[in-house]
């Protein structure tokens, strides 16, 4: 029965947003599609909520080849490291540090974001199954633009009827980067109704319930990203970004499959966004659990939607310690017209170091 309310306390969760999504468009900032595989992107309280010593992951994704004139395609690159401190020194708690580090080159114009973020936070053990956490992020970012390839109306030739982009363009030849500052901050609670010393990610005899909630608060400082160009008293604000996302894992017994539902939804001033889906995960061969000689191995398949966005397949191979993800954003709504239907590609890496000391306080 507790396993039943706990399920249904979550879709009750994952339809409300659901059905909010749809009112309006899509959050400003950048976001993967696998979100679940860039955890300190979406909250700093996630820094260090893990099972598991050290944690590092890259990210890659190209998307929207079809809207970029000149071919060039809009990619975004990112690395993050988190591992936990202090974790006997702190009794029922530790601390987790980490930092994540993107860059974003976007369209013809060659707009990019490049960000270095910095985190901390608390972990506390409530009891033996559910643990809360807190976390802080700090940092800087710089914005960045090209006008090689602007295009101006003073380079229109009107003797020769056609666009000439040798001719003077009598306006701005550079604009300088602009940089600034940026705090973060976030919650997340984990529930695990088996204790997790005697779960294996790769048993198929678990009838494992855990599942992950959280919320977080992005750019509460509400920097000023605008170029320094033109008239400097003209701010462009950076909306505050709030985000509420979840996930869970279901194990379905001795069959060696489980689900691993999700959803997250962001809220950027006027822009919202909602994504939700799941994915069925195979335990293909289980680790050995005396020896250690036997390698664990398991696939996940399944797709999420954004709501009147996209349908994103996913698929998740795990070995050992490591996991690559792959997905593809293929749209649905009228942006199709924009993108000529080329979706967005992406790709993660990610390496979990086991915990090496005994602990009480496992998480997912």
């Amino acid at each position: 029965m507790k396993r039943a309310k706990y399920i249904s306390i979550l879709l009750s969760i994952f339809l409300f947003f659901c059905i909010e999504g749809q009112r309006k468009g899509f959050a400003q900032d950048i976001h993967f599609s696998q979100f679940t595989l860039t955890p300190i992107t979406i909250n700093p309280a996630l820094t260090g909520f893990y099972s598991g010593d050290h944690r590092a992951i890259l990210n890659y994704k190209n998307q929207w080849n079809g809207m970029a004139t000149s071919g060039a395609a809009y990619n975004t690159y990112m690395c993050s490291y988190d591992t936990r401190l202090l974790t006997q020194k702190i009794k029922n708690g530790y601390l987790g540090a980490g930092f994540n580090a993107f860059r974003d080159v976007a369209g013809d114009l060659n707009l990019g974001t490049t960000q270095l973020n910095v985190s901390l936070s608390g972990v506390v053990s409530i009891n033996e199954k559910q643990a809360v956490s807190g976390g802080i992020q700090s940092g800087i970012v710089q914005k960045s633009i090209s006008t090689s390839a602007m295009q101006w109306d003073s380079q229109y030739n009107t003797d020769q009827g056609q666009f000439d982009p040798t001719m003077p363009s009598n306006d701005v030849s550079t604009i300088p980067p602009k940089t600034f500052g940026d705090v973060s901050l976030g919650l997340a609670w984990n529930y695990n109704a088996n204790k997790a010393s005697t779960a294996s990610n790769y048993s198929v005899t678990n009838k494992q319930l855990k599942f992950n909630l959280g919320l977080s608060a992005f750019h509460l400082n509400k920097p000023n990203q605008k170029f320094n160009i033109y008239n400097a008293d003209v701010t462009d604000v950076l909306h505050s970004k709030f985000i509420i996302h979840g996930n869970a894992h279901i194990g379905l017994g001795a069959s060696g499959y489980q689900l691993l539902p999700s959803f997250i939804y962001f809220k950027q001033g006027p822009f919202t966004e909602f994504d939700i889906g799941t994915m069925v995960r195979w335990v293909i061969t289980p680790e050995s659990k005396y020896t250690g000689y036997v390698q664990g191995m398991a696939l996940s398949v399944g797709a999420q939607y954004r709501s009147g966005d996209a349908v994103i397949p996913m698929v998740l191979y795990e070995y050992s310690d490591f996991a690559l993800g792959l997905s593809y954003d293929v749209n649905t709504s009228a942006l199709i017209k924009g993108t000529r239907g080329k979706g967005g590609l992406e790709i993660a890496l990610r390496y979990i170091r086991p915990i090496k000391v005994s602990s009480t306080r496992l998480l997912d």
